[in-house]
């Protein structure tokens, strides 16, 4: 099996042109819609999200009916999601869980919704759910080598997947969904210890049967996905006073886990757990169900942690429908291993005419950093920082020309499409693409003023090297086909080898007004020696 990207390569012409998608998410508490845009050479990228709290299975708390006001409330959300897909020209699927799953009349929701909103449903199983979860978390986490144990608290039930290098282990799904438990024993409020014990225990005893068949596939890395998941990250993170631009990835501990449980169920009201920091008010109600479940699972696994993916089942529906379109042009299975390529090409794509020098660029600065280890002292993760600086550092250009390095800072910083690298990794990135030109680091610059003292340090090494392989492609005719660096007696000497009958002096113009940096940080001293070959 193969990266879309490779697939291409292998069969040329089997996506001629772009295909937009619409992939809709109808959850017991949620609805959401993702749209993305499918390029031909295998990367998409997202271009709009919604998300609707619909509620579509209160008022039922066996789920046997869909009451009238949630199943109205739902095909008005469906309505507005289709003239937001029909305004994108996307092709659309709808995928149905746990509230329609068991619904007794859930075709009338289903006629209404083809009949009303032109969509047609289709109501997936179980076991479906948690696969098109794991694809969707393995599109989010570099986690596809690893043994995970998968959570995912619904509104109506709970997915629980053991998997590893895409393939599913075990999986299972119950009915422990926030809005099902809230529903049966936490509808009062304030909540009574009775009833909370009550919860307690119905969550146990639909766990017992299944938690001893998660510990034969010890060790493993628990992932979680979906809104009370979030939530608990959100509040963690409100906790420490500590601000992210993204959940995905986030790692909390037990006993972060457990600080945040105590404030939960110590709430007994609505009323104390909307003034809890980071919690969403319109998760307020239904949290307790969900923090129980969660915590039943860590206590008794006793897991040190659990990763946070903002991926879910919608972004699986995603990837599995694009398979599909793979498999229908008789194309292989893409496998899903190497989220952070796909990750850099489709931020590349946002300026396609700096993709060959992106690529000129990566191999001379990478060259550079092989030869001179012994000097850098870096090692294999940070030379993949410095590889997806290379092929973005010019990205901000589809901006503007003027401080372009600085619009490329802020597009690799917010880009949704940087999945699969943590916050921390994307401001290393994100950093060494802006000091590719112009003035370097400086402790007055804010960005990198807070920064670990170490990180600084890196990113003055990555950013220092990328500044001489962009200087080495300043005509960006790829004059010079590849260099040796020596690194001996206080220096570092670069032999450049350059085309027959090609001119390289701009390019050795360029390095001498780059070499500052290098210099600097590493404290040597830095000459270059051209031959023409």
């Amino acid at each position: 099996m193969l990266p879309f990207t490779q697939l291409l390569k292998k069969r040329s012409g089997s996506l001629t042109r772009e295909k937009i998608l619409a992939a809709i998410d109808l959850g017991t508490n949620s609805f959401h819609i993702v749209i993305v845009r499918l390029r031909p050479d295998g990367t998409f990228e997202y271009l709009n999200k919604e998300k609707e709290s619909v509620r579509l299975g209160s008022g039922s708390g066996d789920y046997a009916v869909i009451q009238t006001e949630a199943m109205d409330r739902g095909i008005a959300c469906l309505k507005r999601f289709k003239t937001l897909a029909t305004s994108y020209n996307a092709e659309i699927r709808a995928v149905a869980t746990s509230a329609l799953r068991e619904a007794d009349n859930r075709q009338e929701f289903l006629d209404r919704a083809e009949k009303e909103a032109g969509i047609q449903i289709q109501v997936v199983s179980g076991n479906e759910e948690a696969r098109l979860i794991y694809l969707g978390i393995l599109q989010g986490l570099p986690v596809f080598d690893k043994r995970i144990l998968l959570i995912d608290i619904g509104g109506g039930s709970t997915e629980l997947l053991v998997g590893e290098k895409g393939e599913i282990l075990f999986s299972t799904s119950l009915k422990l969904g926030a809005i099902r438990l809230t529903e049966k024993y936490l509808k009062k409020d304030p909540i009574s210890l009775t009833d909370l014990q009550k919860c307690r225990m119905h969550i146990e005893s639909v766990l017992s049967s299944f938690l001893p068949q998660m510990e034969v596939w010890k060790p493993f890395t628990l992932v979680g996905s979906s809104g009370t998941i979030t939530s608990v990250a959100s509040m963690v993170l409100e906790k420490k006073q500590e601000k992210k631009d993204r959940l995905n990835g986030t790692e909390i501990t037990t006993d972060q886990f457990k600080e945040v449980r105590k404030q939960v169920l110590d709430a007994d009201s609505l009323k104390k757990r909307l003034k809890i920091p980071g919690l969403d008010a319109k998760r307020g109600d239904i949290i307790v169900g969900g923090i129980l479940v969660l915590d039943e699972v860590i206590q008794n696994l006793k897991l040190p942690s659990f990763l946070v993916s903002e991926f879910a089942l919608r972004d699986g529906i995603v990837y599995d429908t694009i398979d599909s379109w793979f498999r229908h042009a008789e194309i292989d299975i893409p496998k899903l291993d190497n989220i952070r390529e796909k990750a850099i090409r489709t931020v590349a794509n946002l300026y396609p005419a700096g993709k060959k020098h992106g690529e000129q660029v990566n191999a001379l600065t990478l060259q550079l950093f092989d030869d001179l280890k012994d000097l850098h002292n870096l090692g294999n993760l940070e030379r993949d920082y410095l590889e997806t600086a290379c092929h973005l550092h010019q990205v901000g250009l589809c901006i503007s020309h003027h401080s372009y390095h600085k619009h490329s800072y802020y597009i690799i910083k917010n880009s949704e499409a940087m999945v699969g690298f943590s916050n921390a990794e994307i401001e290393i990135i994100a950093l060494t693409a802006r000091y590719h030109r112009k003035g370097g680091p400086k402790g007055k610059h804010e960005e990198f003023k807070v920064l670990r003292p170490e990180d600084q340090t890196l990113v003055k090494k990555l950013a220092s090297l990328l500044r001489i392989g962009d200087g080495l492609d300043r005509s960006e005719k790829s004059i010079i086909t590849r260099l040796d660096a020596i690194y001996a007696g206080g220096k570092v000497v670069c032999r450049l080898y350059h085309k027959l009958g090609y001119d390289p002096n701009l390019e050795i113009w360029s390095v001498a007004e780059k070499k500052d940096l290098f210099e600097e940080t590493f404290g040597v001293k830095m000459e270059f020696e051209t031959i023409a070959v």
